[in-house]
């Protein structure tokens, strides 16, 4: 069996409408376009992949994926689908540095593809399932009710909140205030600042934190300065009780080693549609493991298809502290018709299907054309 083709669509998902008044720091777009990746072959049988983007973040946006796509998809043509090591090696001879969010678009339906091939799902072709579900975050709307989206996420059966910071000291105080009380010890509250903070500020915010959180109860400090400030980072984690995440600043391996080697966290979340898809996700993963530093298998403003190669990636791995498969809930409706990631009382599981186990057909025709966005050049 040989890849023939490979095509891509960029798909657009509208957030539902507590999300639009997010009032996080990075700059946010009004509405998500990803784009949906299919590799195609001489047997008929497509894989699904997803490329997902946060352009305030990474700077990538659909328009760029779908020139990465035109770029890679030249050096993939006539390769045996199954050689997924030797096609993220040409993906990386022909883009050594970029298109990261079109490699990982592309290494996601390669292991579809690879998995319907061999009637096997993802997680398999991974290792092997090592849990019947892992625990997903989820991120309450960003605003003053923040409280409010946060308990009924409580009683749908989440346990672990990814909560946006804006910047601003004491909007970010009085956001964490008000939660505090909600979650009591029952739940972990990240405070992701996407790099907001300054060294001081991070340090101010989490004395006082100090202060007014209990030691039953569990709070995380996500990225809160600068992605490349290592340092930063450390002197953190060295100041404070609360664990601090590494995030942004993770897109290689040698970005992990120098989180590893200067003691900047005490948790990396590695993402796939970050790093270039599952396979680079999958070897971050391991060298975490080796270095016994704590991790989770993180999403990027992903639609269903990407979270469910998160999920498979997840269920996969020895010991993720959880996961973040639950982005595709927080859009209006979702492209995949029926299949992928499931999540239950706040637990996410995958099927045990071919591929992703969705199926090209659950994301092909109407569901894609009515979503579909067209860039024009001059």
């Amino acid at each position: 069996m040989k890849i023939t083709d490979i095509t891509a669509t960029a798909v657009r998902a509208d957030y539902r409408p507590e999300y639009m008044k997010d009032k996080r720091f990075y700059v946010k777009d009004e509405i998500q376009v990803n784009v949906v990746v299919q590799v195609h072959t001489d047997e008929g049988v497509v894989g699904v992949g997803e490329a997902a983007h946060c352009p305030g973040l990474y700077g990538e946006t659909a328009p760029s994926t779908l020139g990465g796509i035109d770029l890679l998809k030249q050096g993939l043509a006539g390769l045996d689908p199954l050689q997924l090591t030797k096609a993220n090696a040409i993906m990386d001879r022909y883009s050594p540095a970029g298109n990261v969010a079109a490699k990982a678009g592309i290494d996601i339906a390669l292991h579809d593809l690879a998995g319907k091939i061999l009637g096997a799902p993802v997680y398999q072709l991974l290792g092997g399932r090592v849990h019947d579900g892992v625990p997903t975050h989820i991120t309450p709307a960003t605003y003053e009710d923040t409280a409010t989206d946060l308990a009924r996420l409580m009683e749908q059966g989440y346990r672990f909140f990814k909560q946006k910071m804006s910047g601003d000291t004491d909007y970010d105080l009085a956001i964490v205030r008000s939660l505090l009380p909600v979650i009591g010890d029952r739940a972990t509250l990240s405070l992701d600042a996407n790099q907001a903070w300054s060294v001081n500020q991070a340090l101010l915010i989490a004395d006082v934190l100090e202060r007014e959180v209990s030691l039953e109860q569990k709070v995380i400090l996500e990225q809160p300065v600068l992605a490349n400030d290592f340092r930063g980072l450390a002197k953190i984690r060295q100041a404070t009780r609360f664990p601090v995440m590494a995030d942004d600043g993770i897109r290689t391996v040698a970005d992990l080693n120098r989180v590893i080697e200067t003691d900047a966290a005490d948790i990396v979340s590695l993402k796939i549609s970050r790093v270039g898809g599952v396979q680079k996700c999958q070897q971050m993963i391991r060298v975490a493991e080796a270095h016994n530093i704590d991790y989770i298998v993180d999403e990027i403003n992903e639609m269903k298809i990407a979270n469910t190669a998160v999920a498979h990636l997840a269920v996969a791995s020895r010991n993720p502290l959880y996961t973040g498969v639950a982005c595709h809930t927080l859009f209006e409706q979702d492209i995949v018709a029926n299949g992928g990631v499931t999540i239950t009382d706040g637990i996410a599981d995958v099927s045990d299907r071919p591929g992703l186990g969705i199926g090209s057909e659950s994301v092909l025709g109407v569901d894609v054309a009515s979503t579909a966005v067209r860039y024009e050049y001059a």
